[in-house]
Protein backbone atom coordinates (compact mmCIF):
# COMPACT_ATOMS: atom_id res chain seq x y z
CA UNK A 1 0.00 0.00 0.00
CA UNK A 2 1.23 3.62 -0.86
CA UNK A 3 1.60 6.66 1.34
CA UNK A 4 -0.82 8.34 0.01
CA UNK A 5 -3.27 5.50 -0.15
CA UNK A 6 -2.01 4.73 3.87
CA UNK A 7 -2.55 8.70 4.64
CA UNK A 8 -6.44 8.87 3.17
CA UNK A 9 -7.24 5.55 4.57
CA UNK A 10 -6.29 6.84 8.09
CA UNK A 11 -8.28 10.18 7.65
CA UNK A 12 -11.36 8.09 6.47
CA UNK A 13 -11.02 6.25 9.87
CA UNK A 14 -10.34 8.90 11.77
CA UNK A 15 -13.24 10.43 9.89
CA UNK A 16 -15.57 7.55 10.80
CA UNK A 17 -14.59 7.68 14.21
CA UNK A 18 -15.45 11.46 15.25
CA UNK A 19 -18.97 10.87 12.87
CA UNK A 20 -19.66 7.97 15.49
CA UNK A 21 -18.51 9.12 18.64
CA UNK A 22 -17.73 12.79 18.79
CA UNK A 23 -18.80 15.50 20.78
CA UNK A 24 -22.30 16.15 19.29
CA UNK A 25 -23.49 18.56 21.81
CA UNK A 26 -24.25 22.49 21.16
CA UNK A 27 -22.09 24.90 22.24
CA UNK A 28 -23.07 27.93 24.53
CA UNK A 29 -21.64 30.56 22.36
CA UNK A 30 -25.37 31.65 20.75
CA UNK A 31 -27.93 29.65 21.97
CA UNK A 32 -29.56 32.11 24.79
CA UNK A 33 -29.76 35.51 22.60
CA UNK A 34 -31.38 34.28 19.71
CA UNK A 35 -33.61 31.92 21.91
CA UNK A 36 -35.20 34.41 24.03
CA UNK A 37 -34.74 37.37 21.49
CA UNK A 38 -38.69 36.91 20.34
CA UNK A 39 -41.06 39.97 20.60
CA UNK A 40 -43.50 39.75 23.55
CA UNK A 41 -46.76 39.13 22.85
CA UNK A 42 -49.39 41.67 24.26
CA UNK A 43 -53.18 42.03 24.58
CA UNK A 44 -53.27 44.37 21.42
CA UNK A 45 -50.93 42.53 19.42
CA UNK A 46 -47.32 42.06 19.06
CA UNK A 47 -44.64 44.38 20.66
CA UNK A 48 -42.35 45.82 18.59
CA UNK A 49 -39.18 45.51 21.50
CA UNK A 50 -37.19 42.45 21.80
CA UNK A 51 -35.88 41.84 24.81
CA UNK A 52 -32.91 39.99 26.21
CA UNK A 53 -33.12 37.20 29.27
CA UNK A 54 -30.42 38.36 30.74
CA UNK A 55 -31.88 42.08 31.47
CA UNK A 56 -35.13 41.15 32.64
CA UNK A 57 -33.91 39.25 34.82
CA UNK A 58 -34.68 36.05 33.26
CA UNK A 59 -32.92 32.52 34.17
CA UNK A 60 -29.67 31.84 32.03
CA UNK A 61 -30.26 30.08 29.14
CA UNK A 62 -29.65 26.02 29.01
CA UNK A 63 -31.71 26.39 32.59
CA UNK A 64 -34.79 24.22 33.21
CA UNK A 65 -36.28 27.18 34.69
CA UNK A 66 -36.17 28.70 30.83
CA UNK A 67 -37.73 25.83 29.93
CA UNK A 68 -40.78 25.92 32.11
CA UNK A 69 -41.19 30.05 31.37
CA UNK A 70 -41.43 29.13 27.44
CA UNK A 71 -43.57 26.46 27.53
CA UNK A 72 -45.78 28.26 30.00
CA UNK A 73 -46.33 31.19 26.95
CA UNK A 74 -46.80 29.00 24.25
CA UNK A 75 -50.17 29.70 22.34
CA UNK A 76 -51.58 26.47 20.03
CA UNK A 77 -53.38 28.01 16.91
CA UNK A 78 -56.74 27.44 16.62
CA UNK A 79 -57.21 24.40 13.77
CA UNK A 80 -59.64 25.21 10.90
CA UNK A 81 -62.41 22.13 10.43
CA UNK A 82 -61.56 20.42 7.27
CA UNK A 83 -65.19 21.33 5.67
CA UNK A 84 -63.98 24.54 5.78
CA UNK A 85 -60.30 23.97 4.05
CA UNK A 86 -61.68 21.23 1.74
CA UNK A 87 -65.77 21.75 0.67
CA UNK A 88 -68.09 18.84 -0.18
CA UNK A 89 -68.75 18.38 -3.39
CA UNK A 90 -72.36 19.12 -2.16
CA UNK A 91 -71.71 22.71 -1.98
CA UNK A 92 -72.70 23.09 -5.08
CA UNK A 93 -69.12 23.13 -6.18
CA UNK A 94 -68.18 20.26 -8.76
CA UNK A 95 -65.10 18.04 -7.49
CA UNK A 96 -62.90 16.05 -10.03
CA UNK A 97 -62.04 12.30 -10.03
CA UNK A 98 -58.28 11.68 -10.08
CA UNK A 99 -59.13 8.30 -9.71
CA UNK A 100 -62.19 7.45 -11.75
CA UNK A 101 -63.01 3.79 -12.35
CA UNK A 102 -61.88 1.95 -15.51
CA UNK A 103 -64.61 -0.23 -17.56
CA UNK A 104 -63.02 -2.85 -20.10
CA UNK A 105 -66.64 -2.89 -22.11
CA UNK A 106 -65.84 -1.68 -25.62
CA UNK A 107 -67.73 1.85 -26.26
CA UNK A 108 -70.48 2.02 -28.17
CA UNK A 109 -70.66 1.91 -32.06
CA UNK A 110 -70.38 5.28 -33.69
CA UNK A 111 -73.47 6.34 -35.74
CA UNK A 112 -73.52 5.45 -39.18
CA UNK A 113 -72.13 7.54 -41.49
CA UNK A 114 -74.58 8.70 -44.86
CA UNK A 115 -75.04 6.48 -47.95
CA UNK A 116 -73.63 8.72 -50.17
CA UNK A 117 -70.15 9.30 -49.70
CA UNK A 118 -68.61 12.75 -50.83
CA UNK A 119 -67.41 12.54 -54.35
CA UNK A 120 -63.58 11.76 -55.30
CA UNK A 121 -61.57 14.61 -55.30
CA UNK A 122 -58.21 15.51 -57.51
CA UNK A 123 -55.16 16.07 -55.13
CA UNK A 124 -53.38 19.55 -55.03
CA UNK A 125 -51.46 20.32 -58.43
CA UNK A 126 -47.85 18.67 -57.76
CA UNK A 127 -46.38 21.71 -60.13
CA UNK A 128 -44.71 24.97 -58.88
CA UNK A 129 -45.24 27.61 -61.24
CA UNK A 130 -41.95 29.42 -62.48
CA UNK A 131 -42.37 31.28 -65.51
CA UNK A 132 -44.32 32.46 -68.59
CA UNK A 133 -43.79 33.24 -72.02
CA UNK A 134 -45.00 34.70 -75.18
CA UNK A 135 -43.98 32.88 -77.70
CA UNK A 136 -45.35 33.41 -81.75
CA UNK A 137 -48.60 34.68 -80.35
CA UNK A 138 -48.69 31.68 -77.96
CA UNK A 139 -48.22 31.43 -74.41
CA UNK A 140 -45.93 28.88 -72.91
CA UNK A 141 -45.53 28.59 -69.29
CA UNK A 142 -42.53 27.13 -67.30
CA UNK A 143 -43.80 24.66 -64.34
CA UNK A 144 -41.23 22.54 -61.87
CA UNK A 145 -42.21 19.24 -60.41
CA UNK A 146 -39.25 18.03 -58.10
CA UNK A 147 -35.99 18.61 -60.22
CA UNK A 148 -37.30 18.75 -63.37
CA UNK A 149 -38.97 21.59 -65.23
CA UNK A 150 -41.82 21.38 -67.74
CA UNK A 151 -41.99 24.13 -70.90
CA UNK A 152 -46.42 23.63 -71.24
CA UNK A 153 -48.38 24.75 -74.22
CA UNK A 154 -52.44 23.66 -74.57
CA UNK A 155 -53.23 20.66 -75.31
CA UNK A 156 -49.98 18.96 -73.71
CA UNK A 157 -50.17 16.19 -71.51
CA UNK A 158 -47.89 16.28 -68.17
CA UNK A 159 -46.83 13.16 -66.40
CA UNK A 160 -49.49 10.91 -67.67
CA UNK A 161 -52.08 12.33 -65.19
CA UNK A 162 -52.75 16.10 -65.85
CA UNK A 163 -53.31 17.59 -69.48
CA UNK A 164 -52.66 21.55 -69.91
CA UNK A 165 -56.19 22.69 -71.43
CA UNK A 166 -55.32 26.61 -71.60
CA UNK A 167 -52.61 28.55 -70.58
CA UNK A 168 -54.50 32.19 -70.53
CA UNK A 169 -52.94 34.92 -67.95
CA UNK A 170 -53.83 35.43 -65.46
CA UNK A 171 -54.47 30.88 -64.92
CA UNK A 172 -53.22 28.34 -66.51
CA UNK A 173 -55.86 25.68 -66.74
CA UNK A 174 -55.22 22.12 -66.27
CA UNK A 175 -57.23 18.60 -66.68
CA UNK A 176 -56.86 15.88 -63.89
CA UNK A 177 -56.85 12.54 -66.38
CA UNK A 178 -58.15 10.00 -63.99
CA UNK A 179 -61.33 12.51 -62.50
CA UNK A 180 -62.02 14.92 -65.48
CA UNK A 181 -61.60 17.72 -63.43
CA UNK A 182 -60.05 20.88 -63.83
CA UNK A 183 -57.58 22.61 -61.26
CA UNK A 184 -56.11 26.02 -61.95
CA UNK A 185 -52.96 27.60 -61.23
CA UNK A 186 -52.25 31.69 -61.09
CA UNK A 187 -49.61 32.61 -63.60
CA UNK A 188 -50.52 36.02 -62.84
CA UNK A 189 -51.03 39.46 -65.34
CA UNK A 190 -49.72 39.70 -68.85
CA UNK A 191 -47.38 42.45 -69.06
Amino acid sequence: MSARRLTLFTFLVLAAWLALFGDKTPTDRNTGEEVAALPARTAGGWSGEVSNPRRAGRPPPGSRALADLASANLEVAALIPRQQLIPAAADGQESRDLFPPLSWTPPPPLPEKSANPPPPMAPPVPFVYLGKKLEGGQWEAYLGFGEQVFIVRAGMTLAGTYQVKAVSPPTLTLIYLPLKQSQTIPIGESP
